[in-house]
């Protein structure tokens, strides 16, 4: 088994479901440790935003945050502790308005 850290970062350019980050799906053993998922308002007001766990399929699996309201010039730490995601499990964020979230996540992936 190989472990690999990896860092992404997505601005939400719209209000639809944007996958964030997708665990390795070459195993069925395959997985991925969530360290850090942060979500910062870098628009011009509050907004809101949807944080899921869903399938390869965009099942849903589990609501992580709904409609959790942000303040202009903040960030929030959505995952606190670890959050492990099973093969091909993603991370899906719905920002309330377009261009005014970025979103970080840090990962250990399993191989």
């Amino acid at each position: 088994m190989t472990d690999n850290f990896n860092r992404v970062g997505v601005p939400l350019t719209t209000t639809a479901a944007t996958d964030i980050y997708q665990a390795p799906n070459n195993a069925a053993t395959d997985r991925a440790i969530v360290l850090s998922f942060l979500v910062a308002n870098v628009g011009t007001a509050t907004t809101t935003f949807t944080v899921q766990l869903t399938s390869s399929s965009n099942t849903a699996v589990s609501t992580l945050a709904k409609d959790l309201e942000i303040p202009i010039k903040t960030s929030i730490e959505v995952i606190v502790n670890k959050q492990v995601l099973l093969a091909g499990e993603k991370l899906r964020v719905t920002a309330g308005d377009a261009n005014a979230l970025n979103v970080t996540a840090s990962v250990l992936e399993l191989t």
